[in-house]
């Protein structure tokens, strides 16, 4: 069902000098270390999804994000890895009609001197990986993107009458088949720490397949153990609720079958920053701050808003654990953030 990419168990370490600043003990569960290039959370849902696109005898695979999508970036490595042509749909950053940057990006080898100036600026972080691993990227304005399973039927027909074979992965590998690889994560943990004396288990919500794992995977094996989601997104958290159900009642298609009511379903908004992407300073000094204290580099599109939730929500003397689901490319798309004035 699945094939071996990550290279699994990522450690459970504890966070000593955080955990005496504030009070509690802090635990983390390094899967920025499920592989290099691959490195973070999608690594463990396409373990499933790229084993699915191999039995159907596909060649090309279709994913989308973010300009830097985490999840484009390790789709793209590990299609190279497999032998598949990755096309990742990026969405641009800003309205087409409040920013040229894309259209840049697209005259990659642009002969102006100025545009490519301007490219070695923008061309970084994992879109900058995307490139040097020869994925096909299409741009997408905002306005595609919200119809983007249109946008993929359109290409996937351009390219099924070429005679290519196309394999469609949703935004962040968040289906059911994906959810899978955090459903067995949880039966890594269990040999790691006791889940049963978690107050709470947090992690970061992009598009929800990570925390349906968790969740369904803990409810699976009898923990009744919460799982706080911290929304990164300007989507309200009663999205990802509607969509974690739906994906742990379509995990009974592979033997989870579990019931988890809507109370169980615990999804912050207040932590999201003024856009997806864009961390407040709060979180760019919650990055320093934990690199300073504890050698853990978190990102500023996801770890950051999480951890960053995490400390504020969790109470004095609590056990928590915090899913580190890497993202440690995009640190270098906002290095500007970080620059002293």
């Amino acid at each position: 069902m699945k094939i071996s990419l990550a290279k699994l168990p990522t450690p459970i370490e504890m966070l000593t000098r955080l955990g005496k600043r504030y009070e509690r003990e802090i635990f983390v569960k390094r899967d920025d270390m499920t592989e290099f290039i691959s490195s973070g959370n999608k690594i463990r849902k396409l373990e499933f999804l790229l084993a699915q696109a191999l039995r159907e005898k596909c060649d090309t695979v279709f994913t989308c994000g973010g300009e830097q999508s985490n999840h484009a970036r390790a789709t793209a490595h590990l299609c190279v890895k497999l032998g598949l042509k990755p096309i990742l749909f990026l969405r641009e950053s800003q309205p087409e009609q409040n920013s040229n940057s894309m259209r840049k990006i697209r005259s990659f080898f642009a002969s102006d001197e100025a545009e490519r100036s301007y490219l070695k600026e923008v061309v970084n972080g994992n879109l900058l990986i995307d490139k040097l691993l020869g994925a096909e990227i299409v741009f997408v304005s905002q306005q595609q993107y919200a119809r983007i399973d249109e946008v993929f039927e359109e290409h996937k027909q351009k390219y099924e009458s070429q005679g290519r074979k196309v394999y469609v992965i949703p935004e962040g590998g968040s289906n059911a088949l994906g959810a899978l690889g955090y459903v067995w994560a949880v039966a890594e943990m269990t040999s790691q720490i006791d889940l049963s004396e978690l107050d709470a288990i947090y992690c970061a919500v992009g598009s929800g397949g990570t925390y349906a794992g968790l969740l369904a995977g803990l409810r699976f094996l009898g923990y009744d153990t919460p799982v706080v989601g911290i929304n990164v997104t300007k989507r309200e958290a009663s999205h990802f609720a509607e969509k974690v159900l739906k994906i742990i009642g379509e995990l009974s298609n592979y033997g989870i079958r579990v019931k988890v009511q809507p109370e169980e379903i615990k999804i912050l908004d207040e932590f999201s920053g003024p856009a997806y992407a864009v961390p407040t300073e709060a979180d760019i000094e919650c990055i320093k701050m934990v690199a300073s204290m504890e050698g853990l580099l978190l990102d500023p599109v996801y770890t950051a808003k999480t951890f960053r939730g995490m400390l504020q929500t969790s109470k004095r003397g609590q056990r928590i654990l915090f899913i580190h689901t890497g993202g440690t490319f995009g640190l270098f798309a906002q290095a500007h953030r970080f620059i002293e004035p």
